[in-house]
């Protein structure tokens, strides 16, 4: 608690104290389009430099191969007639299977795999209800690549749109794109766990091979992956930064995350906070410094200000203390007056994540009921 309350106040000193200093670029920045064709791989290294995977056209694998691998492991895992026939007829109409996406492609892959083996079936039934973070045992018959990566792919696939990245970048990183079915979503929740998970070197080297190495891309994946790429290329310093950790933070205490990762960010933020704050300060410094050089001899030539600093109320007995004043806690903003309060909101609505001003609002109101 004494951590929160100080990296609120950190964020309050922030938003009050530099408003007048702090011009930081917003998070997702002008889109534009690739023009790059996506069939066309990129040109090949000069003769004598070391060749890089970014010269592959990444393609999805044919469904006849797949099927031809489905087969395969079907009799590697001894499967039973019924149930092999049963799987077979998911693959009788070569017009529909052809007509198929990679996506739809690996989810009957899945699909068909659920029906041979038991705990491909219950990871399915698991992700139409609360899902399982928890990697399969991948021993004996699934230790076989071609059941494996897709078990993981579909599954990783899964734990990305919930945003269990840390869980879902594991299993996606040991997956090799040439092998796949669907080496579109490889790059693309990678590239999201990356971003997320505050990498974005190498979440920049995913959307660069999503969009301009890999043939099959779908439209939507495109589409994000190019806004992705606009955020991967946000200064990480300043005021982004502490917005990326902040929203990681939020992230993992909403997924009911509180071990070391989520205290480390917190700590991170309180970092990057104290860092914008003694910045600010220097600035503000060199600032109070350079007026003062200009103005210091007009100042001391002010009228008024020599005779108020001796003046005295004559017959005063009292020592200058002032009544103290009892300090409560409503659930305000400390002590900002309205304006800076109004101006500290339009900053942070600015800056951060639209749930942050409603995150600071509770957290306060929290506070106040704990002292009532």
């Amino acid at each position: 608690m004494e951590a929160s309350k100080n990296l609120l106040q950190r964020m309050l000193l922030v938003c009050s104290f530099g408003l007048s200093l702090l011009t930081a670029t917003p998070l997702i920045a002008e889109v534009r389009f690739s023009t790059a064709p996506i069939n066309q791989a990129a040109e090949p290294t000069p003769q004598g430099q070391n060749s890089s995977r970014v010269d592959v056209a990444f393609v999805r694998m044919p469904p006849d191969q797949v099927q031809a691998r489905l087969l395969q492991w079907l009799a590697l895992a001894k499967t039973e007639d019924a149930i092999a026939r049963q799987v077979t007829a998911l693959w009788a109409d070569k017009a529909e299977i052809q007509a198929l996406s990679a996506e739809e492609t690996l989810d009957r892959l899945i699909q068909s795999l659920a029906l041979a083996d038991q705990s491909v079936r219950n990871l399915v039934d698991s992700a139409r209800t609360a899902g399982t973070h928890e990697p399969l045992n991948f021993e004996g018959v699934h230790s076989d690549p071609f059941f494996r990566d897709h078990v993981q792919l579909y599954h990783a696939r899964w734990l990305t749109q919930h945003r269990f990245f840390d869980e879902a970048i594991s299993m996606l990183e040991s997956l090799d794109p040439e092998t796949l079915i669907d080496p579109a979503s490889l790059f693309f929740y990678r590239s999201i766990c990356r971003l997320r998970l505050l990498k974005p070197t190498e979440a920049g080297d995913d959307i660069n091979l999503l969009l301009n190495n890999t043939l099959d891309v779908p439209a939507r994946f495109r589409a994000v992956a190019e806004l992705m790429k606009a955020e991967a290329g946000v200064s990480t310093d300043g005021l982004p930064q502490v917005a990326r950790l902040m929203s990681d933070v939020q992230r993992r205490l909403d997924l009911g995350k509180s071990d070391d990762p989520v205290q480390k960010r917190e700590e991170e933020v309180i970092a990057a906070l104290d860092k914008l704050l003694e910045d600010m300060e220097k600035q503000q410094q060199q600032q109070q410094q350079q007026s003062g050089q200009g103005g210091g001899s007009q100042q001391q030539n002010q009228p008024g200000q020599q005779g108020a600093t001796q003046s005295v109320i004559k017959g005063a007995s009292g020592d200058g203390d002032a009544d103290r004043k009892e300090l409560t806690e409503n659930g305000s903003w400390g002590m900002l007056d309205k304006q800076a309060e109004a101006q500290a909101r339009e900053l942070i609505r600015q800056q951060f994540p639209p749930n942050f001003l409603d995150a600071i609002s509770r957290y306060t109101r929290k506070i106040a009921e704990q002292k009532k």
